[in-house]
């Protein structure tokens, strides 16, 4: 060891470990002020005085924008709290009819909070109050913005314009809503209702079209207006044209070029032409000719029905018998026969079944010296019947 060393160690004194010195420490702990205790342990009076204050970091504009702008958050949400609550009561004041005014919500905000409100509710007349009340006090645009965003409000808004005949807002709103084709059918609906401007909301119903079937049945109604003149139905176009010309075929064509099925075109027909009481157009509609020569019935509407509208009309006998006995099926004929007078036909059953007492009895129910009368007592004298009784 040299020299230097055995100065440090002279000059530098250190006590070794002894147990009394443990004591010392214990002593000296308990001799600290209380004040000291809850501080970390580290921490010092001489460090908490080094602490520098808030202020000597942060200028005094950047305190007072952090303390006001956690003062205004706070105001935000007291003042939102507090119009949510007049914002409830005006909308329970509404569903129980009592007196209210929305005339103090001006902002989009207090709106939009009655709208939801409103339809939290489920009231139908509460959601159509708010909704007549925004349509009135915003732009277009933001409200069909809202619309959009609520169905149940479109769907209340949709069915008050509908109720009150507003056609040009409500396909305006439909369009907007995305429901091209219900505003195609609520404008057709509203242009048969009216003639004067059919052919201008058909024309629209025709662009707003996207299908091609629905093109053609617009088409068609647009070719008969431009046909007639004003709004009318293909059978009262068929009708017309019948009274005009009292041609078939001529009507024929007609309902052919608007899709007129053929028991439409019958019906009409045969109701035009039993106003007119031509009864050769009548035949003409009804009988055609078989490969033989002889007449055979061209009909798709039920006989009976035939039958009888001819018979309230006043079509002679002779011409309800030529109908009814081109009847295939006998009991179907006799049934009508009996219904609609046709005696000859009647008489014709009795012979075909060789009944004579049958037709004996049913000869006292006709009137004598009448056609069927005599009818019946030619065939009980003919030479040619064998009769079973």
């Amino acid at each position: 060891m040299n020299s230097t060393d055995d100065e440090y160690w002279n000059e530098k004194s250190f006590d070794g470990f002894s147990f009394e010195d443990e004591e010392k420490e214990l002593n000296l702990i308990q001799k600290i002020p209380l004040e000291s205790e809850g501080l970390q342990i580290g921490s010092t009076k001489a460090k908490l005085q080094n602490v520098e204050s808030l202020d000597t970091l942060l200028s005094k504009e950047i305190l007072d924008k952090i303390f006001i702008k956690q003062d205004s958050k706070s105001n935000k949400i007291n003042s939102t709290q507090k119009k949510l609550k007049g914002v409830k009561s005006t909308i329970e004041s509404i569903v129980m009819s009592n007196t209210y005014t929305l005339e103090p919500y001006h902002s989009l905000e207090e709106k939009i909070m009655l709208l939801k409100e409103a339809l939290d509710t489920e009231d139908g007349n509460a959601i159509l109050t708010v909704v007549i009340f925004l349509t009135n006090t915003l732009k277009k645009g933001i409200f069909q913005r809202i619309l959009r965003d609520n169905p149940i409000a479109a769907s209340h808004y949709v069915q008050y314009l509908y109720s009150k005949q507003y056609i040009d807002e409500l396909v305006d709103t439909l369009e907007m809503l995305g429901r091209t084709k219900d505003a195609m059918m609520m404008l057709f609906k509203f242009g048969c209702r009216n003639p004067q401007n059919c052919l201008q909301r058909f024309n629209v119903c025709a662009n707003l079209s996207d299908e091609q079937y629905d093109k053609q049945i617009i088409s068609q109604f647009i070719n008969l207006v431009g046909k007639s003149g004003q709004f009318v139905s293909v059978v009262s176009l068929v009708t017309e044209k019948c009274k005009e010309q009292q041609n078939v075929q001529s009507c024929r064509m007609v309902a052919n070029e608007f899709n007129l099925s053929a028991k439409q075109l019958e019906a009409t027909l045969l109701m035009t032409f039993c106003q007119l009481q031509n009864w050769i157009l009548v035949d003409d509609m009804l009988l055609n000719k078989n490969w033989l020569g002889k007449d055979k019935l061209a009909l798709s509407l039920p006989i009976g029905e035939t039958v009888k509208l001819l018979h309230i009309n006043g079509a002679p006998s002779s011409s309800l018998t030529r109908y009814i006995k081109m009847i295939k099926d006998s009991d179907e004929r006799l049934e009508l026969a009996k219904k609609f007078d046709c005696h000859h036909i009647i008489i014709d059953d009795f012979a075909l079944k060789k009944d004579r007492r049958g037709l004996l009895v049913y000869k006292t129910t006709l009137q004598k010296q009448s056609e069927s009368y005599y009818y019946a007592d030619v065939i009980l004298k003919s030479p040619n019947m064998k009769w079973k009784n």
